[in-house]
């Protein structure tokens, strides 16, 4: 059973923007810059049954278009570091996008995740080999980097394909545009 998450896509010149962080640290796996997003809300495992019904529900009055900004680099996992993000500008309109999407899991009796919501862009995942020194001298580097900003204008659901080897494969089931 595939995984299910919702998504914003940033567009090309935002990703170019970030393509050069993407480089600097021994010990990291970079994210491919196709995979490279702004998860709205996760869902895990579903059965076709209850990602159609998720989708239905998506696609419900989503809300409007809004602007955002990526900002600053951060990490998860503070005694373990294993996942270098990006951060997002506190949005209002983006936290509504994400109850948006937890609401209609809600209706759909899905089960998401209960931490708070952080929204970021993942850039690269940690192994135990990292070069700490280089890690932190990126860390320094790039904490006050931020993007100019952009459209949100759309969301997407995607599935999950896994693969033993190499980054997941990422698969857009359906698209949700937002109003204005």
């Amino acid at each position: 059973m595939p995984t299910y998450f919702t998504a914003i896509k940033p567009p090309q010149d935002i990703l170019d923007a970030i393509e050069p962080l993407q480089k600097g640290i021994e010990g990291v796996t970079w994210a491919p810059r196709e995979n490279l997003h702004i998860t709205v809300g996760y869902f895990g495992a579903l059965s076709d049954e209850y990602a159609e019904m998720l989708d239905c529900e998506l696609a419900r009055a989503p809300g409007y278009g809004f602007d955002i900004s990526l900002s600053g680099v951060d990490y998860f996992g503070s005694s373990r570091p294993h996942t270098l993000w990006l951060g997002i500008k506190k949005n209002r309109a983006l936290t509504a996008l994400h109850e948006h999407v937890r609401s209609a899991a809600r209706r759909n009796h899905i089960e998401m995740e209960n931490r708070n919501y952080r929204p970021h862009l993942s850039l690269a995942y940690l192994r135990r080999d990292i070069a700490k020194d280089d890690f932190e001298r990126y860390l320094r580097r790039y904490v006050r980097f931020t993007s100019k900003p952009f459209l949100v204008d759309e969301f997407s659901l995607y599935s999950t394909q896994k693969h033993k080897n190499g980054p997941n494969t990422y698969i857009k089931e359906a698209n949700y545009p937002l109003i204005g």
